[in-house]
Formats: structure tokens, C-alpha cells, sequence
């Protein structure tokens, strides 16, 4: 009877892959490397240089002004008595390093980065948790030159690897003017900027469905509206501080959000005596339906958006914006009749509030390769000293490698190096060394293969070359092709 294997060889399941989270492989990293190296190499020809944020922030820095979507996305956590978050976008990091360490520095200033973002979202063709963005950010610029350059880059990163897209160009200021004129609460704006992206997009959405929570507002806005009249009489300067301390009194948590305790106080004391009703919203839904509809090329939706803002008394300045913008776009030769205007253009982002972007592949409408604007209030709400005018955009680069249908094989070594024996180890380590110091791409056999396992290994390689030396340094050349009897053999040398 056999006798029972002392060292039994335990059985584990394989651990699977979380989902929505991707392996590269060498092909597909090397292809990726060729689009970053092109991409950056364009950054740094218009002065943008490059910056690391760490990939874990304070959950906060989202918070303040992310948008309610983006902040259902994060991957947030407690940990050892913190919130923190995997960073789900990198423009909040880079005005968190300018507000931690760049103050100082003369403006503008051109910043460009690269690394891993995370965002739960529902895995799809195209749409992964985890996927690397690349962007650049323009901090401390005004005006249409600024915004100009930003859209420019972000064509010209494209075309770096093979792909020209179809520019999208809107502006949030003439909805934030229109909506800034009615007594809105802050949740009912978000819905409706919310909703004015779909609409954009042919979504169907229904106001009705919404009013309810829109016009009643919560817990917190019926507490206020109640103790409204005990407040009367506080001096204004201290009124914030006795809002705070009886909501906290009753037992209401004034947290959360996209917005801090003393925000959500400063705007419901704003609003006190001036609760959204149902009329307000219906009008300022049909507004957003009307803007939403107006894109097309800039010589029709020009003169239709100009007449809407004049119909509801609404300033001019947005629509003049837009029109310097596109004779500087033209400037770098980019045609104003291939860019398309898009006045419900809204990004879901809270912080916007100038010029906005999005770039798409020709016949490809629904696939996003590159989104961006301006958003000149974001450092002050991040701590700077001095307000910061700022734009900037993102791309997601493995969409952009696989709309630009790269393919790059990985490096492959060049030489195999092989000691004969184990007492050729030794040899072979200095003919390896002296190779790499030549500029070659070697490897060395670690498995102790014969000669002939090592030219089958090196054929299914791709390696070109296979040396094999002994003991005393001699080397000899091996042909890594199935040898044919007719042919030579082998050349030595003392290599």
C-alpha cells in the first residue's frame, strides 16, 4: 500500500476579481503607455507641467461641491476615526495642493496629471470602477483666451494619438442667471440642472414626480420655517451661530452632502421667508426644457439662444462669451462650423460656472472621451486666500486608446542568456550586465533549461537571440529557428 503524501498539496478557490475593476496585461499597459507618452508630450509642448495627488483624500474635499450623482459614486469609508475616499476625479486634489502649497506661486499656473480614479459605477463597454483619467488644469486665467487654450489642449491631446473629436461647447451661466432670479431652494436647482442634462440627451423626465419633495423640502427647512419667528430679533451677524446651536438642540444633524453646516444654514436663512412653490419650479422647468433644445451649429443656435435670453430678460454676457470663444478656437485652426452648441450642456458637477465642454468621437455620440469647463468659485470653497479663476478637463485614457485603436506589443527581450552548467551562473550574470550597459533588453534563464528547451522557450518568446555560455566565459550563439542539417553551425566566440 502506497503510503499517504506527508505534504499534502492544499486547494484553495481562486479569489475573483472585484467587479468593475480591470487587469492590464502587457500588450494592453504598453498600448496605454504609447497614448500617455503622446498625450503628455502634448501637455508639456503648451507648458503644462506635471503633479501627483495622493489617490486617498478626506471624504470632504467631494463633498463640498461635487454634485449629487458624483457623490453617490465615491468609494467613501470610516477608518481609524476618519472619513476618507478613493479620489473619484482629480480637480478638487489639484486646487486642495494649489490651496495647501502653491499659493505662492506666480499665475498662471499650467498643471497636468495622470493616475487611477474610482467611481462606482455600473460596469459597461467603455465604463469601468476604476480607470486612469489624464488632465490638465489653468489656474489663476480669466476670460475667453483662457478657456480658448483649455479646449484647444484638449483637441490637440487627442489628435496626438490619431483622434479627431467632435467638440461640444455650452455655458451653465445663462441657466445659473435664469434660476438665480427665482427663490429656489438648493435641492431644486441641483434637480433641475440635473434634469436639463437629460432632457439635453432626449431623456424623458417627469417634473410632477419630483415637485412633491421639491416644494415641501425636509426636516430640516420645516424646523426652520417653525423657529423662524423666535429669530426675528437676533442681530444678523450672530444669527448663523443660534441657528446652529438650536437645530443641534432639537436633535437635527446639520451634515452631509454636498454642502457644509454653515452653508446649508447660510442658505436656508437666505430663503426664509421665501419657500420654492410649485409654480416656480414648473416655470424654471420649462425654462431648462427650452435651453436644452437649442444646439446645433453655432450660426443657428447663436441667434435662437440670444433671442431666448432677451424673452426672459436674462444678461447677454454668456452668449458673448461663447461667440469670443469661437473666433479664438478658429485662431488655432480648429473650424466653427464643425463644433456643435449646446446650451443644456450641464456635467453634473455642482462647481461649474463658465464655459463647459465635451468631446465625443466622429460617429460616436454616445461615448465620451472628454469633458471640461470653468469653475471659478471651487478654490475659495477649498480654503485659498483669494478667489482663483480656474478651467480645465479630463480625459478617461482607456476609452481614448480603444476609440484610437492603438496596439502596441510589449518589449520583448532581445537577448536569452543561458548558462550551461550552474558553474556558468556566474558568467552568464557578467555577459547579462554588459549587454543591459550596451542598451540591450536581456534576460537571463533562472529555471536551469537545457540549450534546447531554452531556444523552444526563446522561439515562443519572440527572443531573436540565444547565448549560452560556459563555465570559462566562452559563449556560444544559438539560432533560435529549428535548425536546418544544411546550414552552418553555430558560430563561437569568447563574448
Amino acid at each position: 500500500m502506497k503510503d499517504a503524501d506527508p505534504y499534502p498539496r492544499a486547494t484553495h478557490s481562486p479569489i475573483e476579481r472585484l467587479r468593475g475593476m480591470v487587469d492590464i496585461d502587457p500588450a494592453r499597459y504598453q498600448a496605454r503607455r504609447v497614448a500617455l507618452d503622446r498625450i503628455l508630450a502634448t501637455f508639456d509642448r503648451h507648458g503644462y507641467r506635471p503633479i501627483e495627488t495622493p489617490v486617498v483624500e478626506p471624504t470632504e474635499l467631494f463633498l463640498r461641491k461635487s454634485g449629487g450623482e458624483r457623490v453617490a459614486q465615491m468609494y467613501a469609508f470610516h477608518y481609524r476615526d476618519r472619513e476618507i475616499a478613493l479620489r473619484p476625479e482629480h480637480t478638487a486634489s489639484v486646487l486642495r495642493m494649489y490651496a495647501d502649497s502653491l499659493q505662492g506661486e506666480p499665475l498662471p499656473l499650467r498643471l497636468a496629471y495622470a493616475g487611477p480614479v474610482f467611481r462606482y459605477e455600473k460596469p459597461q463597454a467603455g465604463r469601468t470602477r476604476q480607470f486612469t483619467e489624464v488632465g490638465c488644469e489653468l489656474l489663476g486665467a480669466e476670460g475667453p483666451a483662457a478657456d480658448a487654450e483649455v479646449i484647444h489642449l484638449a483637441l490637440e491631446g487627442l489628435r496626438a494619438v490619431g483622434v479627431d473629436g467632435r467638440l461640444v461647447l455650452g455655458h451653465i451661466g445663462i441657466v445659473l442667471d435664469f434660476l438665480n432670479r427665482l427663490p429656489l431652494r438648493q435641492r431644486a436647482r441641483d434637480w433641475l440642472i440635473w434634469s436639463m442634462e437629460r432632457l439635453r440627451k432626449g431623456q424623458d423626465v417627469d417634473p410632477e414626480a419630483a415637485l412633491a419633495g421639491l416644494v415641501t423640502g425636509d426636516r430640516l427647512a420645516t424646523v426652520f420655517t417653525e423657529m423662524s419667528a423666535t429669530l426675528k430679533d437676533i442681530p444678523p451677524d450672530q444669527l448663523e451661530g443660534w441657528v446652529l446651536a438650536i437645530l443641534r438642540e432639537v436633535g437635527v444633524q446639520v451634515q452631509g452632502g454636498t454642502r457644509s453646516p454653515e452653508e446649508i444654514v447660510a442658505g436656508l436663512i437666505a430663503k426664509m421667508h421665501r419657500q420654492s412653490d410649485a409654480a416656480d419650479v414648473r416655470r424654471a422647468f420649462d425654462f431648462v426644457r427650452e435651453l436644452a433644445a437649442v444646439q446645433g451649429a453655432p450660426g443657428e443656435v447663436l441667434p435662437a439662444v440670444r433671442a431666448l435670453t432677451h424673452r426672459h430678460g436674462l444678461d447677454d454676457a454668456p452668449i458673448e462669451r461663447l461667440e469670443r470663444v469661437l473666433d479664438l478656437l478658429a485662431a488655432y485652426g480648429h473650424p466653427v462650423d464643425a463644433i456643435e452648441l449646446s446650451l443644456g450642456l450641464g456635467r453634473g458637477l455642482h462647481y461649474y460656472t463658465g464655459m463647459l465642454f465635451e468631446i465625443y468621437p466622429a460617429g460616436q455620440p454616445g461615448l465620451q472621451l472628454c469633458g471640461g469647463g470653468r469653475y471659478d468659485d471651487l478654490a475659495q470653497m477649498l480654503g485659498t486666500r483669494q478667489p482663483l479663476p480656474a478651467c480645465g478637463f479630463s480625459y478617461g485614457l482607456e476609452r481614448v486608446v480603444g476609440v484610437a485603436g492603438i496596439t502596441a506589443a510589449a518589449p520583448v527581450p532581445e537577448v536569452l542568456v543561458v548558462p550551461r552548467t550552474p558553474a556558468a551562473a556566474a558568467a552568464a550574470i557578467h555577459l547579462s550586465e554588459r549587454l543591459r550597459g550596451e542598451g540591450r533588453r536581456v534576460e537571463i534563464d533562472v529555471r536551469g533549461r537545457s540549450v534546447q528547451s531554452s531556444r523552444r522557450y526563446a522561439l515562443r518568446r519572440g527572443i531573436p537571440e540565444v547565448r549560452v555560455v560556459d563555465e570559462t566565459g566562452q559563449v556560444t550563439v544559438e539560432p533560435v529557428q529549428r535548425r536546418d542539417p544544411a546550414a552552418p553551425t553555430a558560430e563561437a566566440s569568447d563574448d
